[in-house]
């Protein structure tokens, strides 16, 4: 085991902590779905959403650091729902900016309408995967939860994290397909 620490990001992590998100989820079946790739422009483009994600709507970002050098991101935000809007009309299915719509939009639409804490994104490094850095970052999520009484919500594309958010209490709520792509929308129901 590891060891790191764990730690609140700061403006000058957005850019490291984006680049990790993108690395850990570039093999993600949902990014490559949307992106309709893993190379290395479609890890540009997601290192690129979670920098606008972490300027815009920041939320609470937690960091596994082992020293300085970031391994684990994880961020939650409080949320009441999102306004969902039709993707605007399409004359390409390639168009990038399109595909996003769909998306954000499906994933909207999913979205609990009630005061809730949406967890995402969450990543390791895949070279630090399964030294418990993700269920530490989970502890700090579900604590910072509890102690608000809150329900938690979030979107995943992958069976495995399906089973592992379960164990933090979540349960699947309904799913939808996204270019071929099955998302699981998850609930947390708070703590004592």
């Amino acid at each position: 085991m590891s060891s790191f620490h764990i730690s609140f990001m700061e403006q000058n992590d957005i850019q490291q902590a984006a680049n990790v998100l993108s690395i850990a989820m570039l093999n993600n079946p949902h990014h490559i779905g949307v992106l309709q790739g893993k190379g290395e422009k479609q890890r540009k483009e997601i290192e690129k959403m979670f920098c606008g994600l972490f300027h815009d709507l920041p939320g609470i970002v937690y960091l596994a650091k082992d020293n300085e050098a970031i391994i684990g991101v994880m961020r939650m935000n409080s949320c009441l729902g999102k306004t969902v809007d039709d993707p605007h009309e399409c004359d390409d299915e390639n168009d990038l900016d399109w595909r996003k719509s769909v998306w954000f939009r499906e994933w909207a639409v999913h979205d609990p309408v009630e005061q809730h804490w949406h967890l995402g994104p969450i990543g390791v490094l895949p070279t630090h995967q399964g030294k418990g850095i993700g269920s530490r970052l989970m502890e700090c999520f579900c604590k910072e939860v509890d102690a608000c009484r809150s329900k938690a919500y979030l979107e995943t594309d992958l069976e495995k994290n399906v089973r592992f958010y379960e164990k933090f209490g979540f349960k699947v709520v309904s799913e939808s397909e996204i270019f071929g792509v099955t998302n699981r929308y998850m609930i947390r129901d708070p703590q004592q």
